[in-house]
């Protein structure tokens, strides 16, 4: 197994890093020593019979000492070629134990293209060459691409697709068992004897609630990109989040029953963390209203950017990716200047609610200013369209972002400014409909604006957020 993804970051030469790791795996995991001078002696036996044929041959009756050092100085030339000895070892391997050799070479495509395409020729060689069964894992775009204009296009190949499992299964599973060593029933993993039963019913609520609710399945499916690692990393924050009121979760399980944890809970987990107020830092989310420019209609360019390659069209490829030019152009006919532009797509890719062709991310100068040459193409992902469709609207969203968001708006910002620091739901709720008004306000001068997006109808169908709280606070009251 050979994971270019993190032993190739110091290595340019795959070559020599691929021959190693096989080496060193060997070793490691099959207690195989490829310059072991019995094993040696066994991969080049009719290389030994060559040689006694030859020249030197003669010293093996006459003169044992200078045979042995010939003989010696013979195979180690041999071996000192690493590639063609590492070959002839693993033919070696597979006919004495009668095995399969399997190469699996994972994270290509976290190369760049030249590297990828190197990946996919050594590849090649190992399967044709050496009689190895080799695997290759890679994205789709990066295998459409490469059978389009690279290495992959000249060669046969068998392609399998994996499709990822579902989330709501791995992560029902994982908590399940959790749940069960958290009642100190037996497993086969001695993990200890440390039990609670207020832990256990928390974690069969939190199961039942993924079980029940579609909502909470497309939240998590979307706000990871389907990733699982990401989801359970999400799951096991929200488990000890103080932003989770845990024991009211026990209690009314425990003198009810049946309790389905509601999707605002997870989504107020995304939008802060262990935070009371949103941090770009430790936030599921990104704030796609932010600016980087005194411009009021900056609020809406990251929106914008994702509904335009949601946006069916001919800007999309068959995959779904527009072209960086095109996209630019597009932004740019709406009165945004090329900086605007590329700000918020780095932005959004190195928070993957965009993704490109290539697996690219963006570093920070020294200003703290995302700093990289634009891709070739984007195209949208879950995480952002979830961002547009779901959350820009929505009462948690809009109350968590404007914290982070530069108001251009004087009078209002000192509204929002009142009762700052208050964490009680009646402040946050007039704060939050002045920033949705100020959005609203801004979103209306914005004459030129596109078909495709319409802050407007985001507004009008997530206002139920705002009315189940404006509820929430007549019923208090």
């Amino acid at each position: 197994y050979i994971d270019l993804g993190s032993t190739a970051t110091l290595d340019t030469d795959l070559n020599k890093l691929v021959l190693a790791q096989i080496g060193d795996q060997l070793y490691q995991k099959y207690g195989v020593n490829l310059s072991n001078a019995s094993f040696v002696e066994r991969v080049y036996r009719e290389d030994i019979k060559k040689f006694d044929d030859g020249l030197f041959g003669r010293y093996k009756e006459t003169n044992t000492d200078k045979y042995e050092e010939k003989l010696l100085e013979y195979l180690y030339n041999l071996q000192s070629n690493t590639r063609d000895h590492t070959k002839k070892a693993i033919e070696q391997i597979a006919k004495e134990r009668q095995k399969q050799i399997i190469i699996c070479i994972d994270n290509a495509d976290q190369r760049d293209f030249d590297i990828q395409q190197e990946a996919f020729l050594i590849s090649q060689e190992l399967a044709k060459e050496w009689k190895a069964t080799v695997f290759l894992s890679v994205r789709p775009q990066t295998f459409y691409k490469s059978k389009r204009s690279g290495a992959l296009n000249a060669y046969p190949h068998k392609i399998f697709t994996i499709s990822p499992p579902r989330v709501d299964d791995v992560v029902s599973k994982r908590l399940g068992f959790a749940a069960k060593l958290a009642r100190g029933e037996s497993s086969r993993v001695d993990l200890g004897q440390v039990t609670s039963e207020n832990l256990a019913v928390f974690l069969d609520v939190l199961v039942r609630s993924l079980n029940t609710s579609k909502q909470i399945n497309e939240f998590l499916t979307n706000i990871t990109g389907g990733n699982i690692r990401s989801v359970i990393e999400f799951v096991t924050g929200f488990i000890g989040s103080p932003n989770i009121e845990a024991q009211k979760i026990i209690d009314i399980e425990e003198r009810q029953g049946g309790y389905l944890i509601p999707l605002h809970e997870f989504t107020k987990q995304a939008l802060l963390g262990d935070y009371s107020h949103y941090s770009s830092e430790t936030s599921s989310s990104m704030n796609i209203l932010d600016i980087t420019t005194p411009d009021p209609k900056e609020h809406f360019l990251v929106p914008l950017i994702i509904s335009y390659l949601e946006h069916r069209g001919e800007h999309l490829d068959k995959n779904g990716f527009c072209r960086s030019g095109t996209l630019i152009a597009e932004c740019q006919n709406y009165g945004f200047s090329q900086k605007q532009i590329e700000n918020a797509l780095r932005r959004s890719t190195n928070r993957k609610l965009i993704e490109t062709s290539l697996r690219v991310t963006f570093e920070e100068d020294e200003d703290n200013e995302l700093v990289g040459d634009m891709p070739d193409s984007f195209r949208a992902t879950t995480i952002g369209a979830y961002h547009v469709k779901k959350w820009l609207g929505d009462f948690a969203y809009i109350d968590a972002m404007l914290f982070d968001t530069p108001i251009l708006d004087v009078e209002v910002r000192n509204v929002l400014s009142k009762h700052v620091s208050s964490l009680d739901i009646k402040a946050r709720f007039d704060r939050a409909h002045s920033f949705k008004e100020y959005l609203l306000t801004t979103w209306k001068n914005f004459l030129d604006a596109p078909s495709y997006f319409n802050f407007e109808d985001i507004c009008h169908e997530r206002n139920d957020t705002f009315i189940k709280v404006a509820k929430h606070i007549a019923n208090r009251n």
